[in-house]
Parts: structure tokens; C-alpha cells; sequence
């Protein structure tokens, strides 16, 4: 909703269910584990939770990793499994880098600054950038890199992307500039090969462009189980 925070995982008690907390939690009790709470059907039996307390201590994203390869698919088959574990794994990579942020020797006084900004001063500032003129207020400035710097260690992020960016540039100003530039944009919905991670049964050995389901079939494939996807674009 406009102008609220989204929503947050409790359960009925005295405390809530923090998406990012790396306490142990009781094996027993699935409540005490956010993700075999609400998800039932993955996990059927209410143990064995992301995170679940056990001998050996498995991280996170390791732990998602295994369940989209899962044998039976049901993690990754899942319309919101994936991209929950996504978004869980964003929020962290943000509250670890505002940490870090945080404890610069010159952050307090900054912060001071930026509690100060109006929402006139970000009109302002909006304004001057739809005219593709210079930010004026400093403090606009100071708050943009404290922005950046905190989204830049996040997946997906425009300030991840750019980082990317700017490593290809380092590269070229290294190496000197590639003499032929290509990229290669494979076609994820109609390739066999997507096809055979999403689980049809194709002979690649006698390998054609046509091999499979019809295309309705293949982009259902793919949309169902859009970690073949990835699978096929990391191979």
C-alpha cells in the first residue's frame, strides 16, 4: 500500500519472526521457523527449515541452492519460493552494507545533514534533474552516495550493475579495448537445451532447433521453472 512498509512474517506470541535473524531455532516447533512455517507443502513434515537448527550449520544461499536442485522440483517449481529466498537475501546484503555505512567515523555528522533534507529540497533536486542540470544541495549529494554505497553490494541493484560496468572498463583501460565486442543473447523460451533442464525428454545426440514441444508449450516450460532458465544461461 502507498506509504507503508510491506509486510512482515509473525506468528501469534509475544515475538515475531525476523526474516533476518541467524539465531538457532527449535527443530520441534515449526513456527520458530519462518520459511517451514509458511511454506507446508515444501516442507511437509514442519522440519528441515532454511536456516533449522542442525549439527553441521548450513548458510543460506547454500541451502536455497540445494532446494532448486532438489530432485523433484518442487522448490523451484514453486511461484514464490525463489523469489521470497531473492528478496530475503537482498534485504540482508542491504542491512550489511548500511553497517557497514554506518560505521564510518564521519557517519554521524552526515546523518545529521541528511535528517535535515525537506521534501522541497528533493523537489528541487528532481527538478534540476529532469532539466539534466547539477545537483545544487550538497546534502542531496551526500545522501545519493550513502544510497549508492549501500545498494552496490545488493544482487540485481542499479548500483551492482554499474559496478559490473565500471569492472569492464577497468579491464579495457588495462588490456587495451577488445578488438571485436559480441554479445551473445541466447534465446531462453525455444532453445532444446532450456528444454531438457525444465525436464522433457529430448535426444540431444540428433540435435535440431525444432526439437520439442510446440512453442506455447516451451514458454510454459520456462515460465513454470524459470530456474532452467538460468541454468541454460550460465552453462
Amino acid at each position: 500500500m502507498e506509504g507503508k512498509e510491506s509486510g512482515y512474517i509473525v506468528r501469534h506470541g509475544s515475538k515475531p519472526i525476523s526474516e533476518f535473524g541467524k539465531g538457532r531455532v527449535n527443530e520441534a516447533d515449526p513456527k520458530h521457523n519462518p520459511l517451514a512455517a509458511a511454506y507446508p507443502l515444501l516442507f511437509p513434515y514442519g522440519i528441515g527449515g532454511i536456516e533449522a537448527h542442525r549439527e553441521r550449520a548450513v548458510g543460506f544461499e547454500e541451502h536455497v541452492r540445494w532446494a532448486l536442485q532438489y530432485h523433484d522440483q518442487r522448490f523451484r517449481k514453486h511461484h514464490t519460493f525463489p523469489f521470497f529466498c531473492f528478496a530475503i537475501t537482498q534485504k540482508r546484503d542491504v542491512m550489511v552494507s548500511a553497517r557497514i555505512q554506518m560505521k564510518r567515523k564521519d557517519f554521524n555528522n552526515e546523518a545529521l545533514a541528511i535528517r535535515s533534507l525537506t521534501v522541497a529540497d528533493l523537489k528541487q533536486a528532481e527538478k534540476e534533474e529532469a532539466a539534466n542540470l547539477p545537483v545544487t544541495n550538497p546534502r542531496v549529494h551526500m545522501l545519493r552516495k550513502h544510497v549508492f554505497a549501500a545498494s552496490r553490494r545488493v544482487k540485481g541493484s542499479d548500483s551492482h550493475c554499474a559496478t559490473y560496468r565500471g569492472e569492464v572498463w577497468g579491464t579495457s583501460l588495462i588490456l587495451r579495448g577488445p578488438s571485436l565486442w559480441v554479445t551473445i543473447n541466447p534465446c531462453d523460451l525455444h532453445d532444446p537445451v532450456v528444454q531438457v533442464f525444465a525436464g522433457e525428454e529430448i535426444d540431444m545426440d540428433h540435435f535440431e532447433q525444432s526439437l520439442g514441444p510446440n512453442s506455447a508449450h516451451r514458454a510454459f516450460n520456462v515460465a513454470q521453472d524459470p530456474y532452467a532458465a538460468v541454468i541454460f544461461f550460465f552453462s
